[in-house]
Parts: structure tokens; C-alpha cells; sequence
């Protein structure tokens, strides 16, 4: 019987609808605001070269490019599902992992490209053929 009582004694404020919507907004902004600081949506998130990168595609590069002789590189790798062939995009999996080419500013040099194809094997978990290894212009 009180709850009653007081929605009605509520409901005859002046402006009570308004005073409502307020306080439901306030709430909604805090909300929104304390979720976007937990997940780290804010544009102050400061990240690293390799983090801004897509996902095991930076990695790789990153790995690659700290190995003597290697230098700039560039990195694609391509999955197999069935019988269709799809590039790495936002997977960030090992698994299935058809291919990959390497575009490597030390490309050229044969002691590079061990150095790259032993990395990438142990990385990814593929075999030596399924790896690919160019010179960069």
C-alpha cells in the first residue's frame, strides 16, 4: 500500500515526467561513459606500432622485422575452410593456415630466408612449402 502512495504523491509533483527523463538520461550517460573507460574505447588509449596492426598479421611482422637481415616487412597469410580459400582479416588463428608470403626487405639474401621460413614455422605450426619469401623493392 506505501508504494502506491507515494507513486501518487509522486505523480503530482509539477514537472515529475521531466524530473524523471533527467535523472534516466544522467544514468544512461553515466553508463555509457563507465562502460567505454572499461573496454578502453577512448581515443587517449595509447598502443603500440604492432598492437594497431591486425592481429597475428602484426605479430608476425613484428617478429619477422626484429630478425637480423630481415628489415621491412610486409606479411600475408591465408586460411583454408572447406573448399574455399579466404584472406586474414580479422582471424587471428593458427589454425587452418594455408599459406603465407613474405615480402621482406632482406629477402634476397638465402640466410634470410632460413632464418624467416624456420620462424614461420614455428610461429604459425605449417610446413616449409606452404611458405613463400620475396626480396622487397
Amino acid at each position: 500500500m506505501k508504494v502506491k502512495e507515494i507513486v501518487e504523491r509522486c505523480r503530482k509533483i509539477k514537472g515529475f515526467e521531466i524530473i524523471c527523463a533527467l535523472v534516466i538520461a544522467v544514468v544512461a550517460i553515466c553508463v555509457y561513459f563507465s562502460v567505454n573507460a572499461m573496454t578502453g574505447n577512448g581515443e587517449t588509449k595509447s598502443t603500440s606500432t604492432s598492437q594497431k596492426q591486425d592481429g597475428l598479421i602484426g605479430e608476425v611482422k613484428s617478429i619477422l622485422s626484429s630478425i637480423d637481415g630481415v628489415g621491412e616487412c610486409e606479411v600475408l597469410i591465408t586460411y583454408k575452410y572447406g573448399e574455399e580459400e579466404i584472406n586474414e582479416g580479422s582471424l587471428n588463428s593458427t589454425d587452418n593456415i594455408q599459406g603465407v608470403v613474405v615480402v621482406a626487405q632482406g629477402g634476397q639474401d638465402i640466410y634470410t630466408r632460413i632464418k624467416i621460413t624456420n620462424a614461420l614455422c614455428t610461429l604459425l605450426k605449417i610446413e616449409a612449402n606452404n611458405i613463400q619469401i620475396f626480396e622487397m623493392k
